[in-house]
């Protein structure tokens, strides 16, 4: 298992987080990606002072001896409407160009779930013309298993998430797809994230490490469609059992990423207050992660 951070909101780039992951004896870093505009063209290019800085970034990797270990887009894709494939073919094609300069071996993506039981055949079939691209450049795909940024905030009515069902039929219905599984989100949805552990680690690649509080009061109040009784929180100050989960990862064996991730909303964004709680949270889990 290999400590890693989500180094988007740090805002200093990619050269920047290799650099603070190195500082802190960090081996390894994700980056976020928002939705992007992509050309008409089936498959993306990296050229000019775009290509220029990515090599320099993979250069830097290197030397400071800090791996990309996932490359993640926040674009919700809606498996069946075309708008949405093109976008979402697109973003993926030019993810997986910028992927392999980087020597990134992993890009995750998210699904909304259809409202019929026949949207994940659909995108059986979508998979199937993006993936082959993937599998040539060794590059895996990850399903993840977290709360898209754009409904963070958003009650239930206003959207829904996928099932573990969901998951597993995915998994089984698209050749190497794995996950990027999120404990905390399981968490809030009233999954037990160390019972079926067992049964997804095979698949699971990478962890992304956000704690969740449930505002119980508001929950018993409004009920689950009601206003937002849940909310993102630095790792250790939410009701996640990061101690039992590691130990169930070990037990597992699993070998992937643990990518700490700062949503936390009581975190102030300026740089200070980000590398506090970044520190606070490597002091929490390097214990724990160290065999």
């Amino acid at each position: 298992m290999k400590l890693c951070f989500d180094a988007t909101r740090f805002g200093g780039g990619l050269d920047g987080a290799i650099t603070l992951a190195a500082e802190r004896g960090i081996s390894a870093v994700e980056y976020c990606f928002d939705e992007f505009k992509v050309s008409a063209k089936t498959v993306q290019e990296v050229k000019g002072q775009e290509k220029t800085f990515l090599e320099r970034v993979a250069r830097l990797s290197q030397k400071k001896n800090v791996a990309i270990a996932c490359l993640s887009l926040d674009y919700v894709h809606e498996p069946g409407d075309k708008a949405s494939n093109k976008k979402f073919a697109g973003m993926l094609s030019k993810l997986l160009e910028v992927a392999s300069i980087l020597h990134c071996s992993r890009v995750a993506f998210l699904l909304s779930p259809g409202t019929d039981h026949g949207w994940k055949e659909i995108f059986e079939a979508e998979y199937a013309e993006i993936a082959p691209r993937f599998e040539e450049r060794d590059i895996q795909l990850l399903l993840r298993i977290c709360t898209p940024l754009k409904y963070r905030g958003a009650s239930l009515k206003r959207w829904r998430g996928m099932e573990p069902q969901d998951w597993r039929d995915l998994i089984s219905a698209c050749p190497n797809l794995s996950l990027s599984f999120s404990p905390g989100d399981c968490l809030w949805l009233g999954v037990d994230y160390l019972q079926i552990l067992s049964a997804l680690v095979p698949v699971i690649e990478h962890i992304e490490a956000n704690d969740v509080e449930i505002q119980r009061s508001l929950l018993k109040d409004s009920g689950m469609f009601g206003p937002l009784w849940w909310r993102y929180r630095q790792i250790g100050k939410g009701q996640v059992d990061w101690g039992q989960f590691i130990e169930a990862l070990k037990l597992y064996d699993f070998k992937g990423t643990f990518s700490i991730h700062l949503d936390d909303e009581f975190i102030a964004p300026d740089e200070i207050s980000m590398t506090d709680a970044l520190d606070e949270c490597i002091q929490k889990l390097k214990p724990l992660i160290r065999d």
